[in-house]
């Protein structure tokens, strides 16, 4: 059993050594799956999505597998986001211990368009016809302890895409792992996500007639042909350490660092603050890893404070997070609700709110 079990831990380390080179390989081709990105609930969020390591509860299904291994009741969320242009992003959790040693779990992530009208070059004020654009992630997941301080999970995932007469399916591997150093509760987490083949769009929106002959009378059906496209491949690994380990107080400080195959490499920092495990105050930033400091091609210098300026910006991440969260035991049952403010600087801030039960 030991051996088995050292063979699967090196296997998953190995994966994460391999993991950062194969997501620069796979750059650069403009991935359309991007909903699966945004992750879900409001806790992550609040902290800049800095929760590689420290993820736990419902919400570890969008972010590391492997945090539902330590879960020891029943829990479920739901979540909520008001995105741009009256775009909702709603997310649902369940996670079900199987014994002190694993769990699994069950996730949905759904990113809807609203009705979008129609319009053509004849009526370019609309046409009162309506289509939606709406994207949906279903996935399993199981998590184990493998030692005291190290557990793994696993997802499979199904996706589906579906824009007005096109729609695209395939599916995506996550794997992730988490180790507890032991010092001040210091844990070590990584995953690789959004893992399968490429996607292509297919339906009646493609399909056409054509008559090459002015003498043929009947049309030729034609299809056009729909460019595949890759999975977000997601590298990221992060640390979280309690530099205050209560009670009452508890305060928590996280990083994470992440490559998505079809952006720069960013980062991420977190901080939660709890009292009592019943009140939390979380503040998020995320760092711009790649920024344009110019340098010899257009001879200008670059110094300290510009980098550092340039790296805070954060022009080509998420802004700026805050969030509020609190848990009310009610006899048996734990019931939470978290808040988040995710700030930006094009579009117009995020809203986000979860709703928890574990019992």
């Amino acid at each position: 059993m030991k051996t088995k079990r050292r063979i699967l831990i090196l296997s998953v380390l190995a994966l994460a050594v391999i993991a950062t080179p194969l997501s620069a390989r796979l750059g650069g081709s403009g991935a359309s799956v991007s909903f699966l990105t945004m992750g879900g609930g409001a806790r992550p969020i609040a902290m800049g999505c800095a929760y590689t390591a420290l993820a736990d509860g419902p919400d570890a299904l969008f972010w590391n597998p492997a945090g539902i291994a330590r879960m020891d009741r029943i829990a479920g969320s739901f979540g909520q986001a008001i995105l741009f242009a009256g775009m909702l992003e709603e997310n649902l959790a369940l996670v079900v211990p199987l014994s002190e040693l694993d769990a699994i779990g069950f996730q949905v992530l759904a990113h809807l368009s609203g009705p979008i009208e129609i319009t053509t070059y004849e009526h370019q004020h609309g046409t009162d016809n309506y289509y939606t654009a709406n994207n949906y992630a279903v996935g399993v997941s199981y998590g184990r302890k493998m030692t005291e301080k190290f557990s793994a999970g696993i997802t499979f995932k199904v996706i589906d895409l579906t824009l007005h007469r096109v729609a695209a399916w395939g599916f995506a591997l996550d794997v992730g792992a988490t180790y507890n150093v032991g010092i001040r509760n210091l844990r070590l987490g990584f995953v690789v996500q959004h893992f399968g083949p490429d996607m292509t769009y297919k339906g009646e929106g493609l399909i056409f007639n054509t008559n090459k002959d002015t003498l043929q009378t009947e049309d030729i059906p034609s299809t056009y042909k729909s460019e595949p496209f890759h999975m977000p491949f997601t590298f990221a690994g992060g640390a979280a350490i309690d530099l205050v380990e209560g009670p009452p107080s508890r305060l928590s400080v996280t990083a994470d660092f992440a490559h998505i195959s079809d952006q720069p490499a960013k980062g991420a920092i977190g901080l939660e603050y709890g009292l009592n495990e019943t009140l939390f105050l979380r503040l998020g930033l995320g760092l711009n890893t790649a920024p344009e400091l110019g340098g010899e091609e257009d001879n200008t210098s670059v110094d300290a404070a510009t980098i550092v300026r340039e790296v805070l910006s954060n022009r080509n991440t998420r802004g700026p997070s805050a969030g509020l969260g609190v848990k009310i035991p009610i006899g048996s049952y734990e019931v939470g609700v978290d808040y988040s403010f995710e700030w930006h600087w094009y579009l117009a801030p995020v809203h986000r709110a979860s709703l928890g039960i574990a019992f």
